[in-house]
């Protein structure tokens, strides 16, 4: 049989093998992960907000009676406004 230019463009009949397919798994799952890399698993914290301003102030627990709670300037501690 003689060489002939498309004898290069016969395949292999074979699927390809584990080895050849690592690579392209290996990026599929980086790309997937890189969209999840700045979430977290654990439940996600409020936002504190800032307090003891304009008439506010923060209480340990629950605000006292007749003040309004606006949100929680930190764990445990509730941001309440003056009445």
């Amino acid at each position: 049989m003689s060489w002939s230019p498309f004898s290069a463009v016969i395949q292999d009949p074979r699927p390809p093998s584990a080895m050849k397919i690592l690579p392209l798994l290996l990026v599929l799952l980086l790309v997937a992960f890189q969209g999840a890399a700045g979430r977290s698993l654990a439940r996600p914290r409020r936002p504190y907000m800032e307090c003891g301003y304009r008439g506010t102030f923060c209480h340990r627990g629950k605000c006292p009676r007749g003040n309004d709670y606006l949100g929680s300037c930190r764990s445990g501690y509730s941001c309440c406004r003056w009445l």
